[in-house]
């Protein structure tokens, strides 16, 4: 792109002085062998220059390199057309290549600005040609006419409007594309997170019902096997008696009576046992050690955890609410911080329970309250909790929640 303006002036320019027997615009009759050299080269080591700026500019990474390298570049344009009478076709080509530049290597609106003085700095020698000094010999330096200016202002204004809404285009296109990669790589690792989450959810799961079944059959057969046991040895040895006196019947049935309440009591706790048994994952305070683990090992992310002077359990729904909030936090980081570690802090003063979660991401302009976050207040709504959200002066995003201790119930 930047290549074919280049070459095109470099082609014309060689063609149209080139021709034995032309008169060159800044030749001097003394010696016309000697001047016909030193106006091609007055020319050709300039534009060289001219392109050597150009492209090293280009494959520059540093803003600093850069504009050194285009502010060579445009000294080296104006040297190499400072004595040509063609202001209609090898001027614009060089000048043009040179805005080409300009425009498409510098991020918006820079460019749009290093454009905008660069048109003028160049209307201006051509305004002014004599700035730089005289021309060798009697030659007198020509300057446009006011149709010419105003056409050529209007040809550089023109192609720089153009690249510059093509940068714009290629920069939405670029971020559009890396924005659907990020996202892609994002949900692939969230699914992998969610699954080793729920793989940890069931393994716990299992471990915890069967050793909750080796319990309960325990306190089955110590508890209403006992009792049991006791009614039939009483009820065996009423009928081995035979007839039994009506004061023998009466303390035999009130012995079973007090035998089948009390087996029945016992069984209905081991019961009322069973339906608190809570979600083992969620419900324990543990859990936040595994989530930072799996996350660190599917997504690279390093996690930091201080735990402060917290105690090691606020019972299930606390535990179920930090937890859950913690999940979310890990979400917003990579989905939309793009953070590479996160430190969460614990710490209970004056009977709140609080946390803050931090990461290094990319922050945000403005925060806008999503489903994430408008779902984290609805969880601390359940336990008088609070939450919030800011952007820290370092960059990043802090996430913070508190909860009254005296709400919690273990």
């Amino acid at each position: 792109m930047v290549s074919l303006p280049l070459v095109s002036a470099l082609l014309v320019f060689t063609l149209k002085y080139s021709v034995p027997g032309i008169t060159l615009p800044a030749i001097v009759i003394i010696d016309e062998a000697e001047n016909r050299l030193l106006f091609f080269l007055n020319f050709y080591v300039p534009f060289m220059m001219c392109c050597a700026a150009i492209y090293t500019g280009i494959f520059s990474s540093g803003f600093f390199t850069r504009g050194i390298c285009m502010l060579l570049g445009f000294i080296a344009a104006v040297l190499c057309v400072y004595i040509l009478d063609d202001a209609a076709v090898i001027k614009p080509l060089i000048y043009i290549a040179y805005m080409i530049v300009v425009t498409l290597t510098f991020p918006l609106p820079r460019s749009a600005i290093m454009a905008l003085v660069t048109i003028v700095f160049f209307l201006f020698f051509e305004c002014h040609p004599s700035f730089m000094g005289n021309g060798p010999g009697d030659f007198v330096f020509q300057v446009p006419a006011f149709f010419e200016i105003f056409s050529m202002a209007s040809l550089y204004a023109l192609v720089s409007a153009g690249f510059i809404l093509l940068h714009f285009f290629m920069d939405r296109y670029i971020f559009d594309q890396q924005t659907i990669e990020h996202l892609d790589s994002v949900g692939k690792k969230m699914l992998l997170f969610n699954h080793r989450l729920q793989e940890l959810v069931k393994q716990r799961g299992e471990e915890m019902v069967k050793e909750e079944r080796l319990r309960f059959t325990r306190e089955l057969h110590d508890s209403c096997g006992y009792a049991f046991t006791n009614i039939i040895m009483v009820s065996n040895a009423a009928v081995s008696c035979g007839q039994m006196e009506a004061a023998g019947a009466q303390e035999t049935f009130q012995r079973i009576r007090k035998l089948a309440s009390t087996g029945l009591n016992e069984t209905r706790e081991a019961l009322h046992f069973i339906r608190k048994i809570q979600e083992p994952y969620a419900g324990s305070i543990d859990s936040v050690y595994q989530l930072k683990k799996i996350f660190e090992e599917v997504t690279g992310i390093r996690v930091e955890i201080e735990w402060g002077n917290m105690r090691n359990e606020y019972g299930p729904t606390v535990n179920k609410v930090i937890t859950r909030i913690i999940q979310e936090a890990f979400t917003n980081s990579i989905r939309h911080g793009n953070a590479s570690s996160i430190f969460i802090q614990f710490w209970e003063l004056n009977q709140k329970l609080t946390m803050t979660v931090t990461d290094n991401g990319i922050g945000a302009s403005v925060i806008v309250k999503g489903i994430g976050l408008a779902g984290m207040e609805e969880r601390l709504g359940g336990v008088g909790g609070e939450l919030a959200v800011s952007l820290p002066p370092e960059g990043g995003f802090r996430l913070g929640i508190s909860i009254p201790v005296i709400c919690i119930t273990i």
